[in-house]
């Protein structure tokens, strides 16, 4: 199962560094700027639901989602962040819009993926894009990358570009491979980290890692969920569903769509869309979805009893860095 990686949506310095000074240029063939256009605002109401709205899925939500940071969240965070960067870099005389968040939501509300944790279980959409997604067919928000100089580099990440003259970097070239900024800027102390860094630190989100231990374990309950003896028994009723209309060996749920092959981009033929309906279909009359919620919910429950110190932490954290993005966005 494909899920998000929390670290991937939080514009962090080292994010920055590496998308943006990937096509700085030279202070000095940088020439006075002209004041930066403002970013677009992301529409809260496309984002993803906090549950399933349709289907076989409908309302459910897993214990460990208490735990996880919400797309809602995720882009607020971001965006505060954002926002304090660039005041930040203003402070040194440094006009620069940053990407804004939310622009092309993502399909998921959060890592546990419950639209299709379990497969396909939305007949309505499966009817028309079989196992594509519709999101893949709408047309995604573009932004323009700032084209930063030398300088606006050091204020905003607090290093060098990685060859320390401003020159295109090669690709996946860690920030932390340019040297160290200059101490000060306009007379005014770079920040540790830079204005990046400032904002991370204003903001004080659940770091990466804090996240991943999250993430980590609801990929490990997923797993175990699929060894319980009512999901092996539920998985060989579902089979023999298939096998009856008339699409044999496939053992589970995901065995199904790795036997589609399509070209990226093309809408999904007749075939496809038959093999998606017979999936949701048999799923609901062996009841598989319910019965996998079920164990996986129990698996979740016993992690959270074991862990919930260190899971109430991340969240009282996420809840606090929501609070203090959202106050920074409104002033």
């Amino acid at each position: 199962m494909k899920t998000r990686t929390p670290a991937a949506l939080a514009l962090t310095a080292a994010t920055a560094a590496v998308l943006l000074t990937a096509c700085a240029t030279p202070e000095s063939q940088t020439p006075a700027a002209a004041p930066a256009a403002p970013s677009p605002v992301a529409d809260s109401k496309v984002f993803p639901p906090a549950a399933p709205e349709r289907g076989l899925a409908k309302g459910l939500n897993l214990p460990l989602e208490t735990y996880m940071q919400d797309y809602a969240d995720t882009v607020t965070i971001g965006n505060g962040k954002r926002l304090l960067a660039q005041d930040c870099m203003k402070t040194y005389g440094l006009d620069v819009q940053l990407p804004a968040h939310g622009l092309n939501p993502s399909p998921t509300e959060n890592d546990a993926n419950m639209e299709r944790r379990y497969g396909l279980t939305n007949r309505e959409t499966a009817a028309t894009y079989g196992y594509g997604l519709p999101g893949d067919m709408k047309p995604r928000t573009k932004q323009l990358l700032p084209k930063l100089d030398a300088v606006q580099t050091e204020v905003l990440t607090g290093r060098k570009g990685p060859t320390g003259h401003g020159e295109k970097a090669a690709p996946n070239t860690p920030m932390e491979a340019g040297e160290k900024a200059r101490e000060s800027y306009n007379g005014k102390k770079i920040h540790e980290r830079g204005c990046g860094g400032w904002a991370d630190r204003e903001i004080n989100a659940p770091t990466a890692d804090e996240l991943t231990r999250v993430s980590e374990l609801n990929g490990n309950s997923f797993t175990e969920s699929m060894k319980a003896p009512a999901v092996v028994a539920a998985f060989k009723s579902w089979s023999a569903c298939m096998t009856g209309k008339g699409h044999p060996s496939f053992k589970d749920p995901f065995e199904a769509p790795r036997s589609v092959t399509r070209p990226e981009g093309a809408p999904a033929g007749p075939q496809e869309i038959a093999l998606a309906l017979a999936e949701i279909d048999c799923k609901a009359e062996t009841g598989l979805v319910g019965t996998w919620f079920s164990e996986e919910s129990k698996s979740q429950t016993a992690v959270i009893a074991e862990q919930r110190p260190v899971l109430d932490s991340i969240k009282n954290k996420s809840e606090a860095a929501v609070s203090e993005a959202g106050k920074r966005m409104e002033g």
